[in-house]
């Protein structure tokens, strides 16, 4: 006698539903979901006790003629997919043919759907996936489906439902998601008959994000806009003071669809990390764009995974984006400096001390703003360490001075042209044809840095100046670097700005180099009057901070 067996249809769709129904906020998702896919304008939801007694999703959309409401009840039956090649790149939300079944099998349910050219509706009702009344009723164009009873035939689920308050901002937390993904959808939530988000029709992403994030944090969210290889990038990204405790506002939006992907969250979270404390998180949403071809939703049942056939082009897409973003002057916010007076020194008060110019250049003002705290000394000649009252940071001091400097150059840049030392003995330079294509590419800016040459084209190169901060520097290797760093390509970057880069780079302290109390003063109370004080000219961080609060928990201090 055999031992195996077909499960009756029943148990199958028990099965599934275990798969694709978790809670309420599973069912509320896949319901608004099949909505946005029949071409919705407006999609209502009402809840009652967070989804758990009743979901009711009723939209404006297509609508579905009387033959094909009882197939949308079966398990794989869709009208998303023709054949198997459609996989390839699906455009829809919804292609599986499993959710409808799946939640109809787990609760008592009504389906009235009218399509918009038709005179009447259709309405099937039943329970536990069994259809027990078939009507033909009058109804508005489009589609309702009633969920009530969620698990009543399935008690092992049930039993793991959470409070009503938790599967109510489950589902809310979803809604919201797909809400900012498809903001020209207007969407309304009730529950208990009370209105738990409204979100009308809206013209673009910030006005979405203001009808579910509110408006004042709508206003201060910056635009994040890129396209690279394929991708294409376009969203919001709170600056670096709005922050949240958790992750939830972390808003992946793959081709329309929001997704959870580690490696996604993982790019937005180094983009910031040398912005905010580790327990901090920003509020991001992004959509993300690329052919259809290149990802792949059909992952697990829930559709809440994707992979991409180049995962590490688009996280690295993400983190330029965000970078490119939060790298704009003043994104960071002045800070008041009421009751810091003066730097303290190891010997008493003291102010920046004259000898330091030769190293930092003039004076900062007297009111620049103390982003970083209080100096309080050097780890491995390398990290300058300070402190707020919240706050450690750990600053990278030449990665610092390089933006120190940078910005300095720039300054200089405007006002006019830098000082130049020009050579006792002008130096002749024997370069290969590359070598001399790629310096007299870059002749122009570099004199614009004050660099000085001579005979350009087939004999030698003579080298008669340089930048006033590269004196000490060997003409020669100068020269050398200077070729090695712009043979690269660096797509979008100015040629200027890059030049800029590459002087600041070679004039900064170095790693391993042990610095002054006053210099180090200097160094942090001027890295903080910087338009950019977070990252290098060459994208690097400068800082790396540990937040008190965190160091009290784990050393269960209460004060």
């Amino acid at each position: 006698m055999t031992r195996i067996r077909r499960l009756p249809d029943h148990l199958v769709n028990k099965i599934a539903a275990g798969e694709v129904v978790e809670r309420p906020a599973s069912a509320v998702k896949e319901l608004v979901e099949n909505a946005l896919d029949a071409a919705a304008g407006s999609v209502s939801v009402d809840l009652t006790d967070g989804g758990a007694v009743l979901i009711r999703v009723a939209d404006d959309g297509v609508g579905m003629v009387p033959e094909d409401v009882p197939l949308a009840l079966e398990r794989h039956a869709t009208s998303k997919l023709g054949s198997d090649a459609d996989l390839e790149g699906i455009a829809t939300l919804g292609f599986r043919g499993e959710a409808l079944a799946a939640i109809c099998a787990v609760s008592r349910f009504t389906v009235t759907s009218r399509a918009r050219d038709a005179a009447q509706g259709t309405r099937l009702a039943g329970e536990g996936g069994k259809v027990t009344q078939r009507l033909t009723v009058p109804a508005e164009p489009g589609t309702s489906v009633e969920v009530r009873d969620l698990f009543f035939n399935t008690p092992a689920r049930l039993k793991f439902l959470k409070s009503t308050a938790t599967e109510l901002a489950t589902s809310l937390r979803a809604l919201s998601q797909l809400a900012l993904a498809h903001p020209v959808v207007a969407l309304r939530v009730t529950n208990n008959g009370r209105a738990a988000l409204t979100a009308p029709a809206a013209k673009n992403l910030r006005e979405r994000a203001g009808a579910v994030w509110s408006w004042e944090v709508a206003g201060r969210l910056l635009a994040v806009a890129l396209t690279a290889h394929g991708v294409t990038i376009d969203g919001l990204a709170s600056p670096p003071d709005l922050t949240r405790g958790g992750r939830e506002e972390l808003v992946m939006i793959v081709n329309g669809r929001p997704v959870r992907d580690p490696a996604l969250t993982q790019a937005v979270l180094d983009a910031y990390r040398p912005l905010l404390p580790r327990d901090r998180f920003p509020m991001v949403v992004l959509m993300i764009a690329l052919p259809e071809t290149d990802v792949d939703a059909n992952v697990h049942p829930t559709k809440a995974w994707v992979r991409f056939r180049h995962p590490r082009l688009v996280a690295e897409t993400v983190a330029t984006a965000l970078q490119q973003a939060l790298r704009r002057p003043a994104v960071v916010p002045g800070v008041p400096v009421e009751g810091w007076g003066v730097q303290a020194s190891a010997t008493g008060p003291a102010s920046v001390v004259a000898e330091q110019a030769a190293l930092f250049g003039d004076a900062a003002e007297a009111d620049a703003r103390p982003l970083f705290g209080r100096v309080l000394g050097q780890v491995q000649d390398t990290f300058v360490v300070s402190a707020s009252d919240e706050e450690v940071f750990f600053l990278d001091q030449h990665v610092a001075h390089e933006r120190v400097i940078f910005e300095r150059l720039r300054r200089e840049l405007d006002a006019g042209k830098p000082a130049a030392q020009a050579l006792l003995f002008p130096e002749s330079l024997d370069l290969g044809p590359g070598a001399r294509a790629v310096l007299e590419r870059w002749r122009a800016p570099l004199e614009q840095l004050g660099f000085a040459f001579e005979e350009f084209g087939g004999g030698a190169i003579v080298v008669s100046a340089v930048p006033a901060l590269l004196k000490g520097d060997e003409p020669r290797r100068l020269i050398e670097a200077a070729v090695d760093e712009f043979a690269g390509p660096k797509a979008g970057e100015p040629a200027l700005d890059r030049a800029l880069a590459f002087v600041a780079c070679r004039a900064a302290v170095k790693a391993n180099m042990p610095l002054a109390r006053e210099e180090m003063e200097r160094l942090v109370t001027e890295l903080g009057t910087t338009d950019t004080p977070y990252f290098c000219p060459h994208g690097r961080p400068i800082v790396s901070r540990v937040s008190l609060g965190d160091i009290r928990r784990e050393l269960k201090r209460s004060w």
